[in-house]
């Protein structure tokens, strides 16, 4: 059953940019297409199902699954994980406010994420203490200044903010952060680029798999073509100071050497009724009233089905 669905389109409302709709369907995160219908598995998702068991990395990040877990219950785990994808939702927000003003209000941004922050956390049935709350918005607004600064380093114009890209193949979508004309070094020249916004402590190779593919999805997408990618990481600095964050790019020889494996994992799981990333999208549920003795009435619905009852364009 379809229990959530949000468009996805440019934020920056401009250009020929496509448009999905998230939609959370059985547990599951996929993108929509209404016309001609088409569904997509998220690229996250797909890269999680595909890494081999034996990565270092996905053991560290289910140990440490199973640690927050176990200090303080899958609900409150679940509900930490959703706050950080909301941290991420309103530094898109504070970058269109950054390409179309060049500045912040730090007073209007400081109400926006308190109402944001606020609503979350009600939606979620969590008590937010007002000490939480203030630190809560003071560490995002610290990272907002630490995107600010990179803007005005780096970054010459901005086409697209949260913008879809799928690679039909693989039958895999993603919005990407932003696609602009930045500077890989600090001196060097505006190229264009796509970059993935993380505000986590760290960049891990898993990190650099996922934008190697948002490029290439990017590129099989649209016309106007990306040769580098990159993620830019906000991070805490010294409020004495500039407003500091991280910066790793990679060059287009580096992108089809990460690229060569990714595929080819992809392409394996994909094809295997095992292991696949991609759901056979049919829900089930029984109907009517069953007597003694009966057979029950189980009736089957497609995603389609679904999407075509909820008539949304």
């Amino acid at each position: 059953m379809i229990t959530s669905v949000d468009e996805v389109k440019n934020l920056c409302n401009s250009g020929n940019y496509l448009k999905l709709f998230r939609v959370n369907w059985n547990g599951l995160r996929l993108y929509v297409n209404p016309k001609p219908f088409t569904y997509y598995s998220g690229l996250t998702g797909a890269l999680d199902r595909c890494t081999f068991a034996g990565n270092d990395e996905k053991r560290r990040l289910e140990g440490w699954r199973t640690s927050m877990i176990d200090s303080f219950g899958k609900k409150n785990t679940d509900d930490y994980v959703q706050m950080t994808a909301d941290f991420g939702t309103l530094l898109h927000m504070a970058l269109v406010t950054i390409k179309e003003k060049g500045s912040i209000n730090w007073n209007e941004e400081k109400d926006l994420a308190e109402g944001y922050f606020i609503n979350a956390f009600k939606e979620k049935e969590i008590i937010l203490k007002e000490t939480t709350l203030k630190k809560m918005v003071y560490e995002y607004q610290k990272h907002v200044a630490s995107l600010m600064q990179f803007i005005y380093e780096r970054v010459s114009e901005i086409y697209a903010i949260e913008t879809p890209a799928t690679h039909e193949g693989l039958r895999i979508a993603t919005p990407l952060d932003m696609a602009c004309k930045c500077r890989q070094t600090e001196k060097g020249e505006f190229q264009n680029t796509t970059i993935n916004i993380k505000t986590s402590s760290a960049i891990s190779k898993h990190q650099l798999q996922q934008i190697a593919m948002e490029n290439l999805m990017w590129n099989s997408t649209y016309e106007q073509t990306c040769d580098f990618t990159a993620i830019v990481r906000t991070k805490d600095w010294n409020e004495s100071r500039t407003p500091t964050f991280e910066y790793r790019y990679l060059k287009p020889d580096e992108i089809t050497q990460i690229l060569f494996s990714v595929i080819k994992r992809l392409e394996l799981c994909l094809n295997d009724e095992d292991s696949t990333y991609f759901p056979s999208v049919i829900s089930k549920s029984f109907s009517g009233i069953t007597k003694l003795g009966e057979k029950p009435l189980v009736i089957e619905q497609s995603l389609q089905e679904e999407w075509e009852i909820l008539n949304i364009e």
